[in-house]
């Protein structure tokens, strides 16, 4: 984290009126900008704190004969101690649940990619949504349904309605009592374990039963990484990427950059996985970025809860964001989505 340096309370109130003008307007502001706002102090007065806060590495001159704009460091500090979060109006509020309710009928994957979308179209950013980390959640039920004589789908459901399905090959075609008995042995055996727990566990679990096809047993024992295990990209729903294009801030470097790391899904999900375990929004601004593809981007996320499961909700764009109106957005999404699938 950038180390920000105790600043006046002139100083402060200059940073505080500069971010928000830019923020505004995308234009680098001047002294006399400050000044008309009449916070009593005159151009020379405000340059000359201008100055020291380039000199301090809170603000820079993009062209020698403009006004300043602020820095990574700059809005780090307007974030940390300047910013008044603002409140979110109860029509926007509205809005936003019945646009996520609309899916509520849907499964677990459709409502996040709803979500996603949301927050892409109120933020007018890239939204985005990390399912639930999957083997956090406790083992609900296994069903076996028959998709011929040699392939079996398995459906995988744990607590807070997360579905995994997953098609297998059996040898011999198995009649329904073997597959009823089987379901029922692994359902008693495995019921309430923690999808972790299942994947240290589930050969010595299964494979000692007494009832049900020991061949199938085995079969879903050998099956366990890709059945209890998930890895896959599809967990990420991204929403938004045209909003990204009609952003000023971006040149076409630093677009390429971010399209190219949300092509690699992959070190996306990696990046937000990092970010499961936080409290509150976490908020990290340009260079505080560790992947290059997102260095000259803010990124604004917050953990959702759904019983013992957690996931990832949040908004990119560039470095001059309405942080004061995203960040209240972005709680009240999470705090939604964490609602709507808990029921």
């Amino acid at each position: 984290m950038t180390e920000l340096a105790e600043l006046t309370d002139r100083e402060q109130s200059i940073l505080d009126i500069l971010i928000g003008t830019y923020v505004r307007t995308g234009e680098p502001v001047g002294s006399r900008t400050i000044s008309k706002i009449g916070i009593g102090l005159s151009s020379a007065t405000i340059r000359n704190s201008m100055a020291d806060l380039e000199e301090k590495g809170y603000l820079y001159q993009p062209h020698t004969s403009a006004g300043r704009a602020p820095s990574d460091k700059g809005y780090r500090f307007y974030v940390d101690r300047l910013m008044s979060r603002e409140e979110l109006a109860e029509t926007a509020r509205r809005a936003i649940r019945e646009s996520v309710q609309e899916i509520r009928e849907g499964n677990v994957q459709s409502l996040l990619s709803q979500v996603s979308h949301v927050i892409a179209e109120v933020s007018q950013n890239l939204g985005l949504v990390l399912s639930p980390r999957f083997e956090q959640g406790r083992f609900e039920r296994l069903e076996m349904v028959k998709l011929s004589e040699s392939k079996l789908l398995l459906v995988l459901t744990i607590r807070s309605g997360l579905v995994k399905t997953l098609v297998i090959e059996i040898d011999s075609d198995m009649d329904s009592t073997d597959l009823d008995e089987t379901r029922r042995v692994v359902n008693e055996r495995l019921f309430g374990l923690t999808i972790g727990e299942i994947l240290t566990s589930v050969r010595e679990r299964l494979e000692s039963a007494t009832e049900g096809s020991p061949k199938l047993l085995r079969l879903i024992s050998d099956s366990a990484d890709s059945l209890f295990q998930v890895t896959s990209v599809d967990e990420l729903h991204l929403d938004g990427a045209r909003n990204m294009f009609r952003q000023p801030d971006f040149t076409t470097d630093r677009l390429a950059g971010l399209i190219g790391m949300l092509e690699e899904r992959h070190s996306m999900v990696s990046f937000l996985g990092e970010r499961i375990d936080q409290d509150g929004i976490a908020i990290t601004i340009g260079d505080e970025n560790a992947s290059p593809g997102l260095q000259g981007c803010s990124v604004l996320t917050s953990r959702y809860q759904v019983g013992n499961v957690s996931g990832v909700i949040g908004v990119i764009g560039p470095t001059r964001l309405p942080y004061a109106r995203l960040v209240p957005l972005v709680q009240y999404i999470a705090d939604l989505t964490g609602e709507m699938l808990d029921r």
